[in-house]
């Protein structure tokens, strides 16, 4: 290398600068939005395992309680996070289809 041209920046023990939040307290709450996203979509994996079509009637009969219980908390929990969003002023929109 010549001594006139510009050194590499790790040659030269600089390290590039990250990309994002640059104070903690906003690189805190970026990867707590990352990870609210991913468990929302970890939710929606989840209910895609379940197929109730394949439960026999007994066994829907003897769990109804608790799988009322649970569908309605479920659909609780997403109300109030779409409400939230829409309180905001934005729209929940479908995905179009690929």
């Amino acid at each position: 290398m010549r001594s006139n041209e510009p050194r590499p920046a790790v040659a030269a023990g600089l390290r590039p600068k990250p990309v994002g939040p640059r104070n903690s307290i906003d690189r805190l709450r970026y990867r707590n939005r990352l990870e609210s996203i991913a468990r929302l979509r970890a939710a929606v994996l989840a209910l895609d395992d379940i197929d109730v079509a394949r439960w026999d009637d007994t066994a829907l009969t003897h769990d109804l309680d608790e799988i009322s219980a649970s569908l309605c908390a479920i659909d609780a929990q997403l109300t109030r996070v779409a409400e939230a969003v829409r309180a905001r002023g934005f729209p929940i929109t479908e995905p179009l289809a690929a």
